[in-house]
């Protein structure tokens, strides 16, 4: 029965030497953390019922007219562009260009500098321990 109370009363002081720590932690916080609170919690966002309402005059057909016109116009000043024309080479014209460039590139390739068969038998047998085997 006394092991019960000790223990009961050491949690008890524990708990309340962390609840200390956690209000003075809570006093030591920078500004911006109150701010934060609010977010977190989800206070302060406007209510949905507080979106405004159209105006009874609104006509949304008046506004797709003028979208229209300004995607006539803008399609009228893409086409009207030189750069926005299709490709004038053929795929066959476009496959030579690829084998040309890549026998050019193939040809200024630098010799390789790796170490020669010799070099790595004499790596490999440096390595080559014998072990001990049951």
């Amino acid at each position: 029965m006394r092991a019960v109370v000790f223990v009961t009363f050491a949690l008890l002081a524990g708990c309340t030497s962390s609840f200390e720590k956690v209000k003075t932690m809570r006093a030591q916080a920078p500004d911006w953390y109150e701010a934060r609170k609010v977010e977190f919690r989800g206070e302060g966002y406007p209510s949905l019922a507080s979106v405004p309402q159209n105006a009874p005059d609104y006509d949304p057909r008046r506004k797709l007219e003028l979208s229209e016109a300004d995607v006539r116009a803008a399609v009228a000043l893409f086409n009207s562009d030189p750069r926005a024309e299709g490709a004038i080479e053929t795929p066959e014209a476009i496959a030579a260009w690829a084998v040309e460039v890549k026998r050019a590139v193939e040809g200024r390739l630098p010799a390789p500098d790796f170490m020669t068969d010799a070099e790595v038998q004499a790596i490999k047998a440096r390595f080559s321990v014998p072990r001990a085997r049951l």
